[in-house]
């Protein structure tokens, strides 16, 4: 895409959702200007024309976070989610099954986006919330999601991401993923990445083989350590087949 042709405007109001999307909770006006090097008097701006539509909302300590106006611009993507809940149960097994938490993303154009998620019943986990998003070129859920896609889109896709992430800086690491998918049905994304934690993902097919989602283990490193890969593989693989019959 030609970045000539972009709405800086609009396209600093995507970034603001974006980074609101992905924290875990309410942001201030101070932190989005500095994470997204936006003036404040802009980032003040992009806030009000939100929260007018409906899109953010503010809560106690001048904190900002998404509000549910914007399920009127994702309603498809809402709609296609609806089709994965009956997955939920599946997901709830394999946290238990793996001690781990686990989640269900699906592609929506640039992006992946959670869907699903059932928490591990271990004291200490990593965690996330159900609808965050990433850019579709990130970590082994992002190569999951692309399993189907040819060299030269992803190599597009990654010219088009604007995020700092290892990806840019070692393109090689999706084409590790993309083979290991070839090869074992699953992919890692280990440690360090810009999220400190360690994740297998594998992808989830229709009975045509066509990806529909991807199926996500989320750790620390010790849980994943070698001793442990063979098991969580075939805990994944198993909930894989599972999705697969039901869809």
């Amino acid at each position: 895409m030609n970045n000539n042709h972009k709405i800086p405007a609009l396209d600093k109001a995507v970034s603001v959702l974006e980074y609101l999307g992905r924290a875990e909770q309410g942001v201030s006006q101070a932190e989005l200007a500095k994470a997204l090097n936006i003036t404040t008097s802009t980032c003040y701006r992009i806030l009000q024309t939100l929260l007018v539509r409906n899109w953010v909302r503010q809560e106690p300590g001048n904190l900002y976070d998404v509000s549910n106006g914007i399920l009127t611009a994702a309603r498809k993507l809402v709609n296609s989610a609806t089709r994965f809940e009956c997955l939920q149960p599946i997901l709830e097994k394999l946290a238990v099954k793996t001690g781990l938490s686990c989640k269900l993303s699906i592609r929506q154009a640039n992006a992946q986006i959670t869907i699903l998620r059932a928490e591990s019943p271990a004291a200490m986990t990593v965690s996330g919330k159900v609808g965050a998003n990433f850019p579709i070129v990130e970590g082994s859920t992002g190569a999951a999601l692309l399993d189907e896609e040819s060299l030269e889109n992803i190599q597009h896709l990654m010219t088009e991401c604007t995020d700092d992430i290892e990806e840019k800086k070692y393109p090689e690491l999706v084409n590790e993923r993309l083979n290991s998918l070839k090869k074992n049905a699953y992919c890692m994304n280990a440690h360090p990445n810009r999220w400190n934690v360690e994740a297998m993902a594998a992808s989830v097919k229709n009975k045509k083989g066509q990806t529909l989602a991807a199926i996500t283990i989320l750790g620390f490193v010790d849980d994943f350590a070698d001793e442990h890969i063979e098991k969580l593989a075939v805990d994944l693989q198993n909930a894989i087949l599972e999705c697969t019959q039901i869809l």
